[in-house]
């Protein structure tokens, strides 16, 4: 042993080092946020299989699929006609209920405006809570697994936004499809309904749409005001 290193040893005892972090919680957490849930991959991939199959099968959409876009529960496909199938009117929004027995069934935090106020009518559907502002003129849905699907045609504009630092995206022009995603028993794509204006955006967890006879302007601020 040198002189060097027996001079090294001797400092030792009079050395003092910070504690060790114990890593062990935060990896565990971390792996866990990353970790899908199983049913959540499950109705993804549900989804995506049958929106294409949709549009594959009906024959003016063979071969016109151009790009689709995700986001949150939602997935919009471009496509260069729109298929020629019956509309529905109205949007099923689920059954008459009130807001305070929808917050005891869903597992969430309920997004409610501060701009827009109370809603005339507050409806449940599955996970889904939509609300109804005016004469069915403004609608608003939020959920965290109701799945559903958009096919937009190439009169209508589709346009990314940002409300509160959060990915959205705006629909604009000639009316669109909607249409919701069932994944149980056989994942089945249910009626379409035909949209008009509609913002689709991300709260936290949730995924948001509203509906109505508004700009992007005024769509984006009400959507800020849901917290």
């Amino acid at each position: 042993m040198t002189s060097l290193e027996r001079e090294l040893r001797g400092l030792a005892p009079s050395l003092e080092f910070p504690p060790e972090r114990d890593l062990a919680p935060s990896v565990r957490a971390r792996i866990g946020a990353a970790r899908p849930r199983p049913r959540q991959l499950v109705l993804a991939l549900a989804l995506v299989v049958v929106a294409v199959a949709v549009a594959f099968a009906v024959p003016p959409a063979r071969s016109a699929i151009l790009r689709w876009l995700g986001l949150g529960n939602a997935r919009i496909e471009l496509v260069d006609r729109l298929p020629d199938v019956k509309a529905r009117r109205p949007l099923d929004l689920g059954g008459r209920t009130s807001l305070d027995a929808a917050r005891k069934v869903v597992d969430y935090h309920v997004l409610t405006s501060g701009l827009l106020g109370a809603p005339k009518e507050v409806h449940l559907r599955g996970d889904q809570i939509a609300y109804v502002y005016g004469e069915r003129k403004l609608v608003v849905i939020q959920s965290r697994g109701t799945f559903f699907a958009k096919e937009v045609g190439p009169t209508s504009h589709v346009e990314h936004v940002r409300v509160n630092g959060q990915d959205g995206v705006w629909i604009s022009g000639a009316p669109h499809f909607f249409g919701y995603i069932d994944a149980s028993g056989g994942a089945q794509p249910a009626e379409f309904y035909l949209a008009g204006n509609a913002l689709i955006w991300q709260r936290n967890e949730l995924t948001l749409r509203l509906e109505g006879k508004l700009s992007r302007a005024d769509a984006v601020r009400i959507a800020q005001s849901f917290r």
